[in-house]
């Protein structure tokens, strides 16, 4: 007998053995989805790992119920990339799956009802039945399978329950799990000719239906739109639109085999009907760059090009794509938003026409699920651009992988698992499919500068901006000092305020970034001083003056504004620190002619929004754009002539070996966003801290003397990138258990590891969901082995989740952590 391993879509470790059906043996494949049971005979789609004939030993396997699709199935290469994520990160290879896998293909079990099949109107062994179970059972006859929900909805009432539990325990109705293919191809019907008729065929018809005037006219209309729009076919929805909505003509016309209604399957896909054109023509910096990383890449698989904001690192990535798409091969290009593939799908596609397919988590369940099989079928699209979820489709002939804004911390996957780094992950993707890798940045992350500068990679650079174009004035404005005098307008100090002024009567755009969502981040007593927190977390609660509740950003619980203060019953709450939507408002006060919008998670909830509002912007339709670090990463708006920062300390004081990393990245980055094209941007950040060193290092300018600045640190606490770090996240309900345990955590992991193991310790916001929360942290130098150091860590906490403090705990771990 054959069996197959296979990996189950679930947080659980290992594989799972099950027997293959005789009739399923020729088309059980290795990578192959097929449907198995797995607890309470709940069905799920697998992966087949192995196939092989060793009947597993101390149970009886499950047979594989059947196969999802025949023919398809995970390469060897992809599936062996799954598995290395899987390992690296610490993360059950069920969660890879899980998160490989578009959740259309992903098929899962759900409970649905049905009449028993041996039941008969008459076997209700003489018990009478109740009005609202003959309901139910008339559902069920009418519909035949469905789940509880539908049972409720159809009924429209909500007291079905112990109707349909009854007639359960009487066997006249029926559990059934079953898996649904949630993946259906995209139908459109459209109206067309029936044949092809010359134009005497089409006279005769035209004479047989003198008295039929509705078919006649509507017959008369559909030649003269053919002839005049070259098309013998048009979607029904426009049919009825354009040619006429009589149906009983359309269907008179069809009866009479002239027309006929054709149901098609369409792509879900974005395509585009613009006319190609050719790439344009590099610059000499540009040129020089381009030869360099080609130089590179005869010695080394990974180079970092390295070029200040605007200095045209794109053009440089197109002439690469085209290099690689002559050679038969495929290029994977990463960005960390998915903001920023609107203009880059434009530029794209204005070279290389419908050849660029896009792939994000915007995109329906269904057009991810098409995406994936067309990459994985025989016509795969040769370029393919999204965010890090990229990743994970199946690449067939990888030559080419470009991540841009390598440095993005949007790039790392946190919640839910697997906790993978999308730019890490696309490295060791290409590596193993033989590709080339170009990281592109104007503030590389400190891992990949150092890898560049101890030669690991390969180093280019991009020091002036295209055109000669001069990088931006930047001006720091001291917030204290106005708020001490009393000249602050709302938020904005009066050195803002006057050049926004004078960009906006010059007909030039701005661009202000505020780092914090909402119009208040937090709400506090005027009284007692005490600030609103969520019930279910250890974190203040946001306030939203639009909708007028306070939000929760870690567990997304509503609750209406309080009138009187919860903790003393006299205060008041008064609104601090503002967020966008606060500076949405005042701008509006200040600059009432301006035509403004906010850029932030709360309104651009999709693809269609984000698209209109950047081209809106993009068009000068709007004057001034205020969003959060949506608006620092890539966007290229040439009208912008001033970006102004509201907060910057709030960017450099949390309490994170990174912060002023990440605060240097941002202000380089949304400074970049103003004067690209034209006359010299400016660039307006209100400190209250002047003095912070992460501000004298962003006037400076140069990133080599900030990395080398911060590195002396970095490598003296034996910090990235002078170190790994694994983190260990322990979560319990109960405080005083969760201290408890990882107390002993530490205390077994110390016994080899020593001086690496540091905490435990909380984290900024130390209960989430009514979890608490604390951490223990892995330094781990260079030449420790890491496979040796994770399977230490792995044992020492399965022994405490076995014991009598692993009770109700829950382990989470986090490798590379941000």
């Amino acid at each position: 007998m054959l069996f197959a391993d296979v990996i189950i879509p679930l947080g659980v470790e290992n594989f799972f053995t099950y027997s293959v059906p005789t009739e399923y043996e020729g088309t059980v494949a290795v990578g192959g989805l097929v449907v198995v049971s797995f607890v309470k005979n709940k069905r799920y789609t697998g992966v087949v790992y192995a196939l092989h004939s060793n009947p597993p030993v101390g149970f009886e396997t499950r047979p594989i119920e059947r196969v999802i699709e025949e023919g398809f199935a995970l390469s060897a290469s992809h599936l062996k990339f799954l598995l290395w994520l899987s390992e690296y990160y610490m993360a059950p290879p069920g969660e890879v799956t899980r998160a490989a896998l578009p959740v259309a293909m992903r098929l899962e079990s759900y409970t649905s009802l049905c009449l028993a099949a041996d039941w008969q109107e008459d076997g209700t062994g003489g018990v009478e039945l109740s009005p609202m179970e003959r309901e139910v059972i008339g559902v069920f006859r009418q519909n035949g399978e469905i789940c509880m929900a539908e049972v409720e909805k159809l009924l429209r009432r909500k007291d079905v329950y112990v109707a349909v539990r009854s007639l359960l325990e009487q066997g006249i109705i029926q559990v059934k799990e079953s898996v649904d293919d949630l993946f259906k191809p995209k139908l459109e019907r459209l109206v067309c000719w029936a044949r092809a008729f010359s134009g005497e065929e089409l006279g005769e018809i035209m004479d047989s239906l003198k008295r039929a005037k509705a078919q006649q006219k509507m017959l008369c209309d559909w030649i003269m739109y053919c002839d005049e729009h070259h098309t013998d076919s048009l979607p029904k929805a426009e049919f009825t639109g354009v040619i006429g909505n009589s149906t009983a003509a359309l269907k008179g016309l069809c009866e009479r085999g002239v027309l006929e209604v054709a149901t098609i399957e369409v792509s879900r896909l974005d395509s585009t009907g613009e006319e190609v054109q050719e790439m344009h023509a590099l610059s000499g910096e540009q040129e020089r760059a381009l030869e360099q990383v080609r130089g590179h890449f005869k010695e080394r698989d990974c180079v970092l090009l390295q070029g200040v904001t605007s200095s045209g690192k794109t053009e440089v990535y197109i002439h690469l794509i085209e290099e690689t798409i002559r050679q038969g091969k495929q290029v994977l290009y990463l960005l960390p938003e998915i903001a920023l593939t609107v203009q880059i799908v434009k530029r794209l596609r204005r070279v290389f026409g419908d050849r660029v397919g896009v792939y994000h988590s915007g995109m329906t369940d269904s057009a991810r699920a098409e995406m994936w099989r067309r990459q994985n079928g025989e016509n795969p699209y040769p370029v393919v651009l999204g965010v890090r979820s990229s990743i994970f489709l199946p690449y067939r002939n990888l030559g080419l992988v470009i991540i841009d804004e390598e440095h993005e911390a949007s790039y790392k996957q946190k919640e839910p698992a697997p906790r993978y780094h999308g730019r890490d992950a696309a490295i060791m993707l290409g590596k193993m499919n033989g590709a080339k890798i170009l990281l592109g940045s104007a503030t590389p992350s400190f891992e990949s500068y150092q890898n560049a500068m101890s030669g690991k990679y390969g180093f280019v650079e991009l020091t002036t901006r295209f055109g000669e174009v001069m990088m931006p004035e930047l001006m720091f404005v001291d917030v204290k000092e106005y708020r001490r005098k009393k000249m602050m307008k709302g938020s904005f100090t009066p050195v803002l305020y006057e050049e926004m002024k004078r960009v906006l009567e010059r007909g030039m755009q701005v661009i202000l970034f505020q780092n914090r969502r909402g119009y208040s981040t937090f709400l506090q007593c005027n009284h007692c001083g005490a600030i609103l927190k969520c019930k279910h977390c250890d974190v203040s609660m946001t306030y939203y003056r639009f909708r007028n509740t306070l939000n929760c950003h870690y567990c997304g619980s509503l609750r209406p504004v309080p009138t009187v203060c919860e903790e003393c019953g006299q205060g008041h709450y008064v609104n601090r620190t503002p967020g966008t939507e606060r500076i949405e408002e005042e701008v509006k006060q200040y600059f009432p002619e301006a035509r403004v919008a906010r850029m932030d998670l709360e309104v651009m909830s999709n693809k269609v929004k984000f698209r209109a509002l950047i081209e809106e912007f993009e068009a000068g339709n709007l004057d001034i754009l205020i969003g959060t670090q949506m608006v620092s990463k890539g966007l290229d708006f040439e009208r912008v002539k001033l970006v102004g920062v509201m907060d910057a300390d709030s960017l450099v004081s949390f309490p994170d070996f990174r912060a002023e990393e990440r605060a240097y990245d941002m202000l380089m980055q949304v400074s970049g966003r103003s004067g690209r094209k034209g006359e010299q941007g400016k660039v307006v950040i209100q400190v209250a801290d002047r003095e912070n060193r992460v501000y004298r290092l962003v006037e400076k300018g140069s990133f080599h003397g900030f990395y080398s600045f911060l590195s002396r640190e970095r490598e003296m606490f034996h910090y990235p990138p002078f170190s790994r770090l694994i983190q260990i996240e322990l979560r319990h309900v109960n405080e005083y258990s969760l201290r408890n345990a990882a107390n002993e955590l530490a205390r077994k992991l110390r016994e080899r590891l020593e001086r690496r193991v540091c905490g435990p310790a909380e984290p900024e916001v130390a209960r989430v969901r009514k979890m608490y929360r604390i951490q223990v942290l892995i330094k781990a130098e260079q030449g420790l082995s890491l496979s040796k150091l994770k399977t230490f860590i792995r044992q020492k906490c399965d022994e405490l989740l076995k014991g009598e403090s692993g009770k109700g705990l829950k382990v989470y771990f986090d490798v590379d952590p941000l």
